[in-house]
């Protein structure tokens, strides 16, 4: 057995370098396949990053009368607190509001002078109410009609982030319909080299061949070789694409991490923490296609 399996191996090695430029194309075209799925991937992270930042700051401002009590304010608090689409809420006295006004607006002289002819505060209180999900304003907009507290509501702010979420998941979309499109096109390139692959290997080793069946080599043994190849193959394609991502990676995630405002955009830990599983399954893939392509070029041309 483990004489047969070093000829086997013999074999596949010797099929690699007797098509070596050959070689290099299908594990080009292989490369490019799996660079187009990783980058659909990339996408994919970046995509729910923008998005869950997006939700993060999605809020909902009440602005109160200025002339309600802090019992009435207590009392809104502990109602949407115990609502379930509330993540939190935040108060904001009147004083707070007025001094946060005053800050915002120091460099402008008439809205300073206008606030200064009132002589008073004409700010109330105000809550920040955050949801776990932009889906939950809908229904956090509903519970603020409440005849409780209706009427001391003077106004309620909510910036449609809806529209922005909606834009960016239509754009990506968009752009992974073209790279799945993109991928089944080098995965049928990768196919029908590889079926050349295996096709100008038979020619080659055809006296090879008609040698083995007259010795009594087993079909087995005779199609290993093509099988071993094909197998080799993918993964030195799998290698070439991590040796090129994981640089890239550490390349662009800076530039996300500035776009966002954070340190990173947690692309390296996803592919540090999932690589295992992410190229693992991409190899078994390769290796599913080629197994697919060999068996139906050596069906075609050879007769074992």
């Amino acid at each position: 057995m483990f004489v047969s399996t070093y000829r086997v191996t013999k074999f596949a090695f010797q099929n690699f370098w007797r098509n070596f430029w050959l070689s290099v194309i299908t594990i080009s075209m292989l490369v490019m396949t799996l660079v187009t799925i990783n980058i659909l991937l990339v996408l994919n992270v970046i995509t729910q990053r923008a998005i869950g930042l997006v939700e993060d700051r999605i809020e909902v401002s009440v602005y109160f009368h200025d002339y309600v009590e802090q019992e009435t304010i207590d009392g809104a608090v502990s109602y949407l607190r115990a609502l379930t689409q509330v993540r939190d809420v935040e108060t904001i006295t009147a004083q707070e509001a007025y001094d946060q006004f005053v800050v915002r607006h120091a460099s402008d002289e008439e809205i300073m002078a206008s606030l200064a002819e009132l002589g008073e505060n004409p700010f109330g209180p105000t809550l920040i109410v955050k949801a776990h999900d932009v889906a939950d304003f809908d229904i956090i907009l509903d519970a603020l009609e409440n005849p409780q507290f209706r009427d001391d509501i003077r106004d309620k702010d909510f910036s449609d982030y809806e529209q922005i979420v909606e834009r960016i998941r239509s754009t990506t979309d968009r752009i992974q319909t073209f790279g799945v499109a993109l991928s089944v096109i080098f995965l049928l390139i990768a196919i029908l080299i590889v079926f050349n692959t295996v096709r100008i290997g038979i020619f080659i080793h055809r006296e090879e061949i008609g040698i083995m069946r007259l010795v009594g080599a087993s079909n087995w043994f005779i199609k290993a070789p093509f099988f071993l190849e094909m197998m080799f193959l993918s993964l030195i394609a799998v290698a070439i694409t991590i040796a090129v991502l994981f640089p890239i990676l550490a390349a662009i995630e800076p530039q996300f991490g500035i776009y966002f405002g954070t340190e990173s955009a947690g692309l390296m830990e996803y592919f540090t923490g999932n690589g295992l599983q992410i190229f693992g399954l991409q190899f078994l893939g390769l290796v599913l296609v080629s197994i697919f392509s060999t068996i139906v070029a050596m069906r075609k041309f050879l007769k074992v």
